[in-house]
């Protein structure tokens, strides 16, 4: 019945003229990792970021991108509480996990999406998961930046922000790398 319903309005939208709003996650798809047709297999094996066949919860909390606390460009942004990270873990177990173990097996995945289930959009974005510098690649650079440019006329201030961040994480691994040197070893100011 789901199933004809979500046929009936998707059709009877596309003969109208409108188009049914974009899924959570095909928004992420597109707007993460440049892709426009996957199957939902593949979408799987995408987020199972240690090839276990199950989505774990650091799995999940990734997917939607609530581990990070900087953004693709390069500025800080608050933190994701515990709270609403176990919300989004909860939500997704609670639609998902059958089989009670606290994780999302690639079978119970393809039963909820078979059933015609959508991961939800929690309002969080399209779920940036990638460290500093990829999503600075895919967000900007790739937009923006053609393969033979050098830095010289890199001036937006996406860039610029990048930059400073970046010599931000060079100068604390520099320091954290002294930390690990005993006292009487480093230099004294």
């Amino acid at each position: 019945m789901r199933h004809t319903f979500r046929f009936a309005l998707t059709w009877f939208l596309a003969f109208a003229g409108l188009s049914a709003a974009e899924s959570w996650a095909a928004t992420h798809m597109r707007e993460e990792h440049n892709i426009e047709n996957y199957d939902t297999a593949a979408f799987f094996a995408l987020h199972d970021s240690d090839n276990s066949h199950y989505w774990t919860k650091q799995d999940i909390l990734s997917l939607y991108g609530v581990l990070h606390t900087v953004d693709p460009t390069g500025h800080r942004k608050q933190p994701v509480t515990a709270d609403e990270q176990d919300k989004v873990y909860n939500t997704v177990i609670g639609l998902m996990d059958t089989d009670t173990d606290g994780s999302v097996s690639l079978d119970e995945w393809l039963a909820f999406t078979q059933q015609g289930g959508d991961l939800p959009d929690f309002g969080l974005g399209p779920g940036h998961h990638g460290d500093v510098e990829y999503e600075y690649e895919i967000h900007h650079w790739l937009k923006y930046h053609s393969e033979d440019e050098h830095d010289e006329p890199l001036n937006h201030p996406e860039d610029i922000e990048h930059e400073k961040l970046f010599h931000h994480m060079e100068d604390q691994a520099i320091k954290d790398q002294h930390m690990n040197i005993p006292l009487k070893f480093r230099v004294q100011d």
